[in-house]
């Protein structure tokens, strides 16, 4: 049986069995959700060096919330105390005084039990970070980072920099819907992955997990931020969870089908958040990984990974590894994006649909190994009578990318297509893309193809309806 380290009608546990009857106790546990406003109507007033943030480097959760202090310019305004990032011990998160900690500027307090018991003698709950304290008051405002992030995003703005909304009203409605899918299926689904009790209940978080982050590789390779133009609340949600996703969700929580690295689109997005003006200061790597592995002995040991998913039959081409080249990655997500239409297998028909629309120039041409010629229009046509059609074992897959880059942000990419199982299916591609000059997003400007029989491509000879080709074991399967 788990043990976990609690609250209990104000008493301390640092060693509590996981029983029923303590789930449930912590199930119905009251969180502390006090607002601090501007106008003090929630009798919570906004006022500098009233305020205290508890948080940790290490936590995603909290995370969030140093970065809203971090980029609002609060810091002359809400004080902050950072708990050590070493949590396994029976009294949990703790103060200290060096690298990793600091002491309690409140009140000098040891442990956090000790905060959560001053605000609410009788608390009943886990103790966590982060935690927004009024000095004023000597009580916990609010232990929701969720709910913290919006206070600290706008309460303050008379004091800190009132130019940064990351919760605009025109995008809120957007915000909201984006968070109520984001939040449970990725940023705590590393959680419902790693702390699974059970193979199915880990089959099932993790496979979901791998499935957002495949949505989010889509809509990212189409555009900077999950909001489109601008950074908003959503993209700190996700950038705490995938600045920790390699170094340690990968390898500690066994969320390891692919790690962040394998989505190039992901990747960039990550590098572009991280390098934000004052994003850095706050990504503790060292903390994050303390405390992680401390807590390494909570996973269930007799649950059997999902991945990772390495295909040791290929070797990947020197093309390849720029996974961040922007070309790459259009190449790749349309692909992986045509592969899933074929099959059925997409949540959104318009918006893959869009996906394609928006990838093709208007003047887009495509010269199909007959000869045949297709427009966008017509291209358009065929994918949407092509829906489905194709079985869920089916697969395509790019082989042998090379790149030539041009001036004016124009691009020849050549890449070997095939369809393992369908004979007379292979061929060689040969793309024109660009660097719109106004959107920035890379579009498709031609396509030419060219027949391989399959046999030519098992023996790297030629035969009468296909070019000799030189064929080496150099490939790269679109990334699943």
């Amino acid at each position: 049986m788990r043990e976990i380290r609690a609250l209990i009608d104000g008493v301390w546990h640092g060693r509590l069995d996981e029983t029923a009857a303590v789930r449930r106790a912590l199930a119905s546990a009251r969180g502390f959700h006090g607002q601090v406003t501007a106008d003090g109507a929630s009798g919570f007033k906004a006022e500098p060096g009233r305020y205290h943030l508890y948080a940790s480097y290490a936590c995603p959760w909290a995370h969030r919330t140093i970065i809203y202090r971090k980029l609002k310019r609060l810091e002359h305004v809400v004080g902050m105390s950072v708990l050590h990032p070493r949590w396994a011990t029976p009294d949990g998160w703790r103060f200290g005084d060096g690298d990793l900690a600091t002491v309690d500027h409140v009140a000098g307090r040891r442990f956090l039990h000790e905060v959560y018991r001053a605000a609410r003698p009788d608390y009943t709950g886990r103790v966590t970070v982060p935690v927004l304290w009024d000095r004023g008051a000597d009580t916990i405002v609010n232990n929701d980072s969720s709910e913290i992030m919006r206070m600290l995003n706008s309460a303050f703005d008379e004091w800190g920099d009132a130019t940064v909304d990351f919760y605009p009203s025109a995008k809120r409605a957007d915000i909201d819907a984006l968070n109520a899918w984001l939040i449970p299926t990725v940023c705590s689904g590393v959680y419902r992955a790693g702390f699974a009790t059970s193979q199915d209940e880990y089959d099932r978080a993790a496979v979901a997990l791998f499935a957002a982050l495949d949505e989010l590789e889509r809509r990212l390779s189409r555009q900077p931020y999950l909001s489109g133009e601008r950074l908003t609340e959503s993209d700190w949600h996700l950038f705490a969870t995938l600045c920790r996703f390699d170094a340690v969700y990968h390898g500690a929580l066994r969320c390891n089908r692919r790690r962040l690295v394998d989505y190039p689109a992901l990747s960039a997005y990550a590098r572009r958040v991280h390098d934000a003006p004052g994003v850095a200061a706050t990504v503790k790597l060292d903390h994050v990984k303390r405390h992680y592995y401390d807590a390494i002995g909570e996973i269930d040991p007799t649950i059997v990974p999902l991945g990772p998913a390495v295909d040791y039959t290929t070797i990947a081409s020197d093309s390849m590894h720029d996974g961040n080249d922007p070309f790459l990655a259009e190449v790749l997500d349309f692909h992986r994006g045509l592969e899933r239409w074929l099959k059925g297998d997409v949540t959104d028909r318009d918006a893959a649909l869009a996906r394609l629309t928006d990838a093709l120039a208007e003047d887009f041409v495509v010269v199909h190994p007959d000869g045949k010629r297709d427009g966008k229009t017509g291209v358009l046509r065929n994918f949407a009578a092509a829906f489905g059609e194709k079985p869920a074992r089916y697969r395509l897959e790019i082989r042998d990318v090379t790149l030539r880059r041009f001036d004016a942000g124009f691009c020849l990419v050549t890449y070997v297509e095939s369809h393992p199982g369908e004979a007379g299916r292979t061929r060689i591609s040969t793309a024109l893309l660009r660097r719109h000059p106004t959107s920035g997003l890379v579009e498709w400007l031609s396509l030419q193809e060219t027949r391989l029989a399959d046999d030519a491509m098992r023996h790297g000879r030629g035969d009468s309806t296909s070019p000799a080709v030189a064929w080496t074991p150099l490939s790269c399967s679109i990334p699943r």
